[in-house]
């Protein structure tokens, strides 16, 4: 399936939570996790870079009793390889459980769903929380990005093959 078929519908089905397509504007509904705050502060006009950056791509925003729980999406780079991205929200951590094993059916389908053979994504070297994430949701640690973020910090490169 094109990634430009995947919807909403098929999210939801997958990680059992109120999905809607993606908008810029839900960040700034979100009470944000300290990590997320670092990165949207340190990218000028952060809201207009995410608003350019997810147009046309697969993204997708979490709800649960009216809140954004976290926003996500897939950012095709060419055939076959795509780039994940995920800004959580804090009130995932009342969540957790339900939302990882959301994101493992997601990762399982996701391949197929968009023709994939790698899917990779950046954590930042010193977000614990996203790193545990990533190696529980079987991602594996290709690289260290030297003076990758926006602030000049180390990331990790996290992929998936399919």
């Amino acid at each position: 399936m094109p990634s430009s078929l995947l919807g909403c519908g098929e999210i939801e089905g997958w990680i059992k939570h109120r999905t809607v397509p993606f908008h810029f504007g839900h960040l700034a509904l979100m009470d944000l996790k300290p990590k997320a705050k670092e990165v949207m502060n340190s990218i000028p006009n952060y809201l207009m870079y995410m608003k350019e950056h997810t147009a046309g791509t697969p993204a997708f925003s979490v709800l649960d009793c009216g809140k954004v729980l976290l926003s996500f999406g897939f950012y095709p780079l060419w055939p076959g390889v795509c780039e994940g991205w995920m800004i959580p929200s804090n009130h995932i951590d009342r969540k957790a459980v339900a939302l990882v094993r959301g994101a493992r059916t997601v990762f399982n389908h996701i391949g197929s769903a968009m023709q994939l053979r790698r899917l990779q994504f950046m954590v930042s070297s010193s977000n614990l929380q996203a790193i545990r994430f990533a190696e529980v949701l079987y991602f594996e640690r290709e690289a260290t990005l030297v003076k990758y973020g926006p602030d000049g910090s180390d990331y990790y490169i996290y992929t998936r093959f399919y």
